[in-house]
């Protein structure tokens, strides 16, 4: 079930995931969506975000579908179980309308990643990761840094599994920049 009357006028999609979704919204922040999640967040309050943001709001939840049907907040009703299964619904739903860029968002805080030169990480990270890795990010948020290692191929091939061909249809490789100099 899905309501979309309201999808006019939204520009890069933004998602928020209800209590049920915690796995689902923390795989497509791998994927690279802006996804909210909250543990423990009052329906009125998950509206008002909602309302106020511009959210898609993907929830398992019957009665909150009654209420968001009424406050005219776009939604979709989640009615598979497994999150593999619930990924690849989304996935598919809003194909024409997302890019899969792998690691480029914070998977807890969801901000966007920024680029950061290797030497400013010297310390940062394990000193066989700054050996052998070249690119790095950075959270803005939480300061988390991120490279591109077996972990990210390891996520490449399940999501590959998955997805199947709609992972390389849409698919933006982030990790196959060249390195920024200085930030």
């Amino acid at each position: 079930m899905l309501y979309f009357n309201q999808m006019a006028g939204f520009g890069e999609l933004k998602f928020l995931c209800d209590e049920q979704l915690g796995k689902l919204a923390r795989w497509m922040r791998i994927l690279g969506l802006d996804v909210y999640f909250k543990n423990k967040f009052p329906d009125d309050e998950l509206i008002e975000f909602a309302k106020k943001q511009s959210r898609i709001v993907l929830t398992r939840d019957h009665n909150l579908i009654e209420k968001l049907f009424h406050a005219q907040i776009p939604y979709i009703l989640i009615e598979e179980n497994y999150p593999a299964d619930q990924l690849r619904f989304v996935v598919e739903r809003f194909k024409e309308q997302i890019k899969i860029r792998v690691f480029s968002r914070c998977v807890d805080c969801n901000v966007l990643l920024e680029e950061i030169a290797k030497e400013k990480v010297r310390g940062l990270v394990p000193p066989f990761v700054f050996q052998t890795q070249n690119h790095f990010r950075r959270c803005p948020s939480c300061g988390k840094i991120f490279w591109s290692a077996t972990h990210k191929k390891q996520v490449d091939i399940q999501l590959r599994d998955v997805l199947g061909e709609l992972y390389d249809q849409l698919r933006e490789d982030v990790w196959e920049t060249t390195q920024i100099q200085e930030k």
